[in-house]
């Protein structure tokens, strides 16, 4: 039976807000700059036409363009999927990597940050693969799924932690 970790809910929802306070702000923006004329008298007395401008146009359109990248975020992540079944892992884009391909599982960050690491061959490449529990809801379970079908090694205290951001990961 297969183990199913489906799109991040909380992302989801969060892409969803997000997008909906880039609206609301458009909104406001663009009432102060068209429709609210103690707003418009006040910025000509005041000579600044360009902040009036920025009211009607720019910040609206730049408030909207935000507004589609997270409600595309949004219905993207809806989408992903990785899933453990009798022959290994499979992720939503049709990658499918057997358990007989997975050489290592590097899960020592999972319980503090949430995200566990697949290394595996895939022909004669090494290649690695994270799963964040940030963009998937029950990873762990996935994880618990890949760890008892596979014969990978547990990566060891000695290896060098993954690159992180140049702010040390905090």
């Amino acid at each position: 039976m297969a183990v199913v970790a489906t799109g991040s809910r909380h992302k989801r929802n969060s892409n969803w807000m997000i997008a909906a306070a880039c609206i609301a702000f458009a909104l406001w923006f663009l009432y102060d700059g068209w429709v609210n004329k103690d707003f418009q008298k006040e910025k000509m007395e005041q000579g600044k036409q360009l902040d009036l401008q920025a009211n009607r146009y720019y910040v609206p359109i730049a408030c909207a363009a935000l507004a589609v990248y997270f409600a595309i975020s949004a219905v993207r992540t809806k989408g992903l999927r990785a899933a453990a079944d009798e022959q290994g892992l499979l992720l939503a884009d049709g990658t499918r990597i057997g358990y007989d391909a997975i050489e290592k599982i590097d899960k020592r960050f999972f319980d503090q940050e949430g995200h566990f690491t697949v290394s595996y061959r895939s022909g004669a490449q090494e290649r690695r693969l994270r799963l964040s529990d940030r963009d998937y809801d029950q990873l762990g379970l996935v994880l618990d799924e890949i760890v008892q079908r596979t014969g990978a090694a547990p990566a060891s205290a000695e290896s060098p932690p993954e690159q992180r951001g140049s702010n040390g990961g905090a």
